[in-house]
């Protein structure tokens, strides 16, 4: 990145554009909720699974990504001049498991923040990858709440945007973000109505949403662009990719932004050399003295709104039927053979197991601490931190002092986040519940169940019964009770 002198120097000639590339890292929590540890996956070899073939080709190359300038080769990480959020599902694995890019994320962010008055390249996401609108409040809360703590543990301050998971928002949505104290989200230009001065453009805003007194500033990435290096050739070559990305900037108005936003994983693993042409086309772009590489929250320290948003309905960047793609046959899919009658009912079912460990909580919670509703949206941290002088803190901080209602809280908390992971995203975004994020869904609401029949009737049958209406598009799964009934199988003997 440009040092603060050299930025100084440019402003003098005129205020240059400044151009943000984000990427989305996230992975389902695909350990089992019993051992911590991730079953083999066929597709993944030569590598046991995919977190750990994505943290080769993806995660850890943009730690350390080579670029060649004649013969000399540099090194550089990519996570210093990228905006990116990394979702706690994967930051928790890669604490353990991908240490060298886990230490290139946080320190990445911390050296532009230190150089760039405390603006960091890492944003929040909510806390297990749910679509935030088709949550009651309640969750929706407690999702971007957990997030938020989970970004302090790792970035060491609060965070200043958050990514919304598929960017599914609405009117409810925004309004939690904003009353958690999140200063702004990122957007496709086609998820709501931009109005104002830069509304015609192409540029990234920021663009204003209000709500009574709540407010948030709306980033917006340029699709055609960001499509390229998504699903196109843009990563086929960093230095052309470089230039695209600054002919497009350099119409816009001086000083403005451009966005460009994707999953992180296309850098490195759903492009073979996405890592490298990263580092080629950030290096290429800090060498011009026309544009900037920034961040949103850079850049909204030093921008006013370019106009206002609006959002009529919820949308999401991945599917044009709004959000239905996560709960419906809206006809998202990759197969046209396949049909997603599965979806509704599978989406009832894991409600239903989320709905009972919340119950399960409620019941019993407050007669082990005062304040169960606080208890519950500030002990994650029990679960993200393993430091025990950390455990006990916050403890003291509820007044739990007895050390059975420590371990049964801790075990409730447990509970109810078994019953969230069991709505992560990508459970519904493939063509059949039967691969490998569905039986992600369905092995956390077995946790959720097994938790909460601690303290009550299990509901385990009930459960079947919902789910054995709901038939795979693979004859070799049969319905949703025979699979949810053989991981557990399969997980009973990998812990004897």
């Amino acid at each position: 990145y440009r040092s603060p002198a050299r930025r100084r120097n440019i402003f003098v000639m005129g205020e240059p554009r400044h151009i943000i590339i984000h990427g989305h890292f996230y992975q389902p929590p695909r350990e089992s909720p019993w051992t911590g540890l991730i079953s083999p996956e066929h597709g993944a070899s030569p590598f046991q699974n995919w977190n750990e073939r994505i943290l080769s080709e993806c995660y850890t190359a943009n730690a350390h990504a080579h670029t060649m300038q004649g013969s000399v080769v540099h090194v550089r990480n990519n996570y210093e001049s990228l905006s990116f959020d990394v979702g706690p599902t994967l930051a928790g694995w890669l604490q353990t498991h991908g240490k060298t890019a886990y230490r290139a994320m946080t320190r990445g962010d911390a050296l532009y923040a230190a150089s760039h008055g405390g603006h960091g390249n890492a944003i929040a996401q909510s806390y297990s990858h749910s679509i935030l609108p088709l949550l009651p409040p309640r969750d929706r809360e407690l999702q971007i709440g957990w997030g938020i703590d989970d970004f302090v543990f790792r970035f060491g301050r609060k965070p200043a945007g958050m990514w919304l998971p598929e960017c599914a928002a609405d009117d409810d949505t925004l309004a939690s973000v904003a009353a958690a104290g999140v200063q702004f989200v990122i957007l496709a230009s086609d998820q709501g109505n931009f109005r104002g001065p830069g509304a015609e453009t192409r540029g990234a805003g920021p663009f204003q949403w209000r709500s009574g007194d709540l407010s948030l500033a709306v980033f917006r990435f340029d699709r055609e662009l960001s499509n390229t290096v998504s699903f196109g050739d843009g990563l086929a070559d960093g230095a052309r990719l470089a230039e695209w990305i600054a002919v497009t900037a350099l119409n816009l108005e001086p000083g403005a932004a451009l966005m460009i936003a994707t999953d992180g994983e296309t850098f490195g693993h759903h492009s073979k050399h996405g890592a490298s042409e990263l580092a080629r086309a950030l290096k290429a772009l800090e060498e011009r003295d026309d544009v900037i590489v920034t961040n949103c929250d850079d850049y909204l320290a030093t921008h006013a709104a370019a106009g206002s948003f609006e959002i009529p309905a919820a949308t999401s960047w991945s599917c044009p039927h709004g959000v239905e793609r996560w709960r419906s046959n809206c006809g998202c899919r990759n197969d046209a053979s396949t049909s997603q009658e599965w979806r509704a009912p599978f989406r009832a079912a894991m409600d239903f197991v989320k709905y009972h460990a919340e119950a399960t909580y409620d019941r019993f919670a407050p007669a082990l601490v005062k304040d169960p509703g606080a208890f519950l949206r500030g002990g994650i941290r029990l679960l993200i931190d393993p430091n025990p002088a950390v455990h006990e803190e916050t403890f003291k901080r509820f007044a739990v002092t007895v050390e059975y209602n420590r371990e049964m809280l801790l075990r409730m908390i447990e509970m109810v986040r078994a019953g969230q992971a069991a709505l992560t995203s990508c459970a519904w975004f493939f063509d059949d519940f039967g691969g490998l994020e569905g039986r992600v869904a369905l092995r956390w609401a077995a946790r959720a169940v097994e938790l909460a029949a601690e303290h009550s009737a299990s509901v385990e049958n009930e459960l079947l019964e919902r789910l054995r209406g709901i038939n795979s598009n693979r004859r070799e799964n049969g319905d949703a009770a025979t699979l949810y009934l053989s991981l557990k199988t399969r997980e009973a003997r990998g812990r004897v």
